[in-house]
C-alpha cells in the first residue's frame, strides 16, 4: 500500500515542475498566444510521459493559460488586447482593498519584504530585462496580497498581473516607467508601515491608476488624452 500511495507522489512533482515551466514560458511569451502545445513533442523535449504533462496542461487550463478544444488540442491560450483595459479597472478596484487589508496585518517582515524588492528593482532598473522587472514587480504586489490573509484575494491579484506580464512580453514597443513604479511603491510601503488603511488603499489605487494611464490599449476608449 506504501509504495502504490508514493508513486502519484512523484508524478505530482514532475507535474509541477513542468506546470512552472511552461507557465513561466508562456507569460515570458517564449509561448505565444495560440501556439499548438503538441503532446508527443513536448513529453520527447522534456523526457517525461504523457500523463505528468496532461496533468500540468490541466492545471495550466484551471489557470486560464491554456484552452484545449476538441480535435485541435491545448493551445496557449488567447489574450485579447482589448481585456488589458478590463483588466486594470478591476486591478484599481481590488489592489486597493488588498492594500488595506494587508495594512491590518502589516509587520516588519512583510515591510522588510517590499523594501527588499523595491531596492531590487531600483538598482536593476535600467540593466535588467523587462521580464525580470515584471517578475520583480508581480512579487512585490504578491506580497501585499499574501499578508491580507486571504487565499481569494493572493490567487485573483495573481491572474491579473500574470495576463499584464503576457501582454507586456509580446506587446511590440509596450511603455515601461519602472522609475515610476519604484517610487509609488515607496508611498505604498510607508503607508504600510504606518499601519494606515486608507492610505495604504489610496496609494494603491493611484499606483495600478497611473499603470494603467500607460498602456496605450488599456486607455482605448476612456477618455484620457
Amino acid at each position: 500500500m506504501s509504495s502504490i500511495g508514493a508513486r502519484p507522489l512523484v508524478i505530482d512533482t514532475k507535474a509541477s515542475q513542468i506546470r512552472q515551466r511552461l507557465s513561466e514560458a508562456i507569460i515570458n511569451g517564449e509561448l505565444r498566444p495560440g501556439d499548438r502545445i503538441v503532446l508527443d513533442e513536448l513529453a520527447r523535449e522534456l523526457g517525461v510521459s504523457k500523463i505528468p504533462l496532461r496533468e500540468a496542461l490541466s492545471s495550466l487550463e484551471g489557470a486560464g493559460l491554456v484552452v484545449t478544444t476538441p480535435h485541435a488540442g491545448p493551445r496557449v491560450a488567447p489574450l485579447p488586447t482589448h481585456e488589458i483595459r478590463g483588466i486594470y479597472l478591476v486591478r484599481e478596484q481590488l489592489e486597493p482593498l488588498a492594500a488595506r487589508l494587508a495594512a491590518e496585518h502589516a509587520n516588519d517582515e512583510l515591510i522588510d519584504e517590499l523594501h527588499d524588492l523595491n531596492d531590487r528593482m531600483r538598482r536593476r532598473a535600467g540593466r535588467a530585462s523587462d521580464v525580470e522587472m515584471s517578475g520583480l514587480n508581480s512579487g512585490f504586489h504578491l506580497a501585499i496580497a499574501r499578508a491580507t490573509t486571504f487565499q481569494t484575494v493572493v490567487e485573483s491579484v495573481d491572474e491579473l498581473i500574470t495576463k499584464i506580464r503576457r501582454y507586456r512580453s509580446i506587446a511590440e514597443g509596450a511603455p515601461a516607467d519602472w522609475d515610476g513604479a519604484i517610487a509609488e511603491h515607496e508611498e505604498i510601503i510607508s503607508a504600510l508601515a504606518d499601519a494606515d488603511a486608507e492610505r495604504a488603499a489610496a496609494a494603491m489605487r493611484a499606483h495600478v491608476h497611473a499603470r494603467r494611464l500607460i498602456e496605450p490599449t488599456a486607455e482605448a476608449g476612456d477618455g484620457h488624452a
